[in-house]
C-alpha cells in the first residue's frame, strides 16, 4: 500500500510537471507567434533581445555618477558590486544549466520563428535555462535598487524588456526568463545582506 501511495505522488508530481512544461510552450507560441509578420515588432523585439543589456549597462553609470556627485570612489564601488553580482549569478546560471539541460526552442520546437541564433550557436545550443541576458539585466536592476541609485526604475521596464525580446526571438522559453529573473533576485537578496552587514 505504501508504494502505491508514493508511485501515484511520483505521478502526480510528473503530471504537474508535464502541465508546468506544456503552459511554458504555450506561452513561447504565444509571444513567439508574432515573430515575422510585423517589421515593427520585429525590430522591438530584436532590439530587446540582444541590444538593450548595452543602454542598461549605460544607464547604470550614468546612475552612479549622479548618485555619487561625481565622486570617483562611489562610481569604482558601485561597479565592483554589479560586477560580483554579474559573476555570482553568472557561476549561478551555468551551475542551473548543468544540471537542468533545455536545449534552446529553435532545436526543440518546429514551428519557432527564430530571428538569431546565439554567437555561439554549436556552443550554446544546450542550454536555455536559465536565461543569462535576463539574468544581467536584472541584475543591473537590483542592483541599481540596492544603491539606491536616482532613476532606477526605469531599468525595470527595459529589463522585462530585454526578457520579452529573449522569447519573442526565438532564442528562450518564457520559463528560462523567469529562471533568470529569479537567479538575479537571489544573488541581489545575498549581495544586499552582505552590504548591510558591512
Amino acid at each position: 500500500m505504501v508504494n502505491i501511495l508514493k508511485y501515484c505522488q511520483k505521478a502526480e508530481y510528473m503530471l504537474k510537471l508535464c502541465r508546468m512544461i506544456n503552459l511554458n510552450l504555450y506561452f513561447f507560441q504565444k509571444i513567439n507567434g508574432p515573430s515575422g509578420k510585423n517589421r515593427w515588432l520585429d525590430a522591438f523585439g530584436r532590439a530587446g533581445a540582444e541590444f538593450v543589456i548595452v543602454g542598461m549597462l549605460g544607464w547604470f553609470l550614468v546612475c552612479v555618477w549622479l548618485a555619487g556627485n561625481f565622486d570617483f570612489q562611489f562610481a569604482v564601488q558601485s561597479i565592483e558590486v554589479l560586477v560580483v553580482a554579474g559573476l555570482a549569478g553568472w557561476a549561478l546560471n551555468w551551475i542551473l544549466a548543468l544540471v537542468i539541460h533545455e536545449p534552446r526552442p529553435f532545436l526543440n520546437v518546429p514551428q519557432d520563428h527564430e530571428m538569431f541564433r546565439p554567437f555561439f550557436p554549436s556552443l550554446f545550443k544546450w542550454k536555455s535555462f536559465p536565461s543569462d541576458h535576463t539574468m544581467f539585466s536584472f541584475t543591473i536592476f537590483f542592483t541599481a535598487l540596492i544603491l539606491h541609485l536616482p532613476l532606477a526604475w526605469p531599468l525595470l521596464f527595459l529589463a522585462l524588456w530585454v526578457g520579452w525580446g529573449r522569447v519573442y526571438a526565438g532564442v528562450h522559453y518564457p520559463g528560462d526568463i523567469v529562471g533568470g529573473f529569479a537567479v538575479a533576485m537571489a544573488v541581489a537578496a545575498v549581495i544586499n545582506c552582505l552590504l548591510a552587514s558591512l
